[in-house]
């Protein structure tokens, strides 16, 4: 059994928009760790640079076109990576102000490296599962389409 061009599509669809939300708020709200960037020298500026290697889990976990999830196994998995420039406009405030602001993001890119697809499915005549075969190619694909989807330069940025 191996993977149709609509369950390739049904992943990457899954994929795009997981990392859209990803691309929208790459910290989940806490850049805390972003408030203090010392170079080598330990000087402090107000502006850096962060990269996020991460892996993105759940990927179509209520099933493919033709393939329900209660009678598969379902593992896609893809690694990315989050590139974010950014400064913080922190105002110190005077004595009629309080002191204001935070974290900016200036620029952000991500992309995908990479994607693992291991799919089970259930045979209900011999009741034991069979593997789908995905083949690099269409790895490579899923990679490509969702890359070309997330920006067609390969990168999205947000500025």
């Amino acid at each position: 059994m191996k993977l149709t061009d609509e369950q390739v599509q049904s992943i990457v669809d899954d994929i795009v928009s997981k990392m859209e939300a990803i691309i929208e708020d790459p910290c989940d709200g806490d850049y805390s760790d972003f408030e203090c960037y010392e170079d080598e020298y330990g000087r402090c500026s107000n502006y850096g640079s962060r990269t996020l290697n991460e892996t993105l889990d759940e990927i179509c976990i209520d099933g493919l076109p033709g393939i329900p999830a209660d009678d598969s196994d379902i593992y896609i998995s893809a690694d990315y990576v989050v590139d974010i420039d950014f400064h913080d406009d922190y105002d110190p405030g005077d004595y009629w102000t309080p002191p204001s602001g935070g974290i900016e993001l200036d620029k952000v890119k991500a992309y995908i490296e990479d994607v693992d697809v291991e799919i089970s499915v259930l045979n209900q005549e011999t009741d034991e599962y069979e593997d789908v075969e995905v083949s690099e190619e269409q790895r490579k694909l899923i990679v490509a389409k969702v890359n070309d989807q997330i920006c067609p330069t390969n990168k999205k940025e947000v500025a």
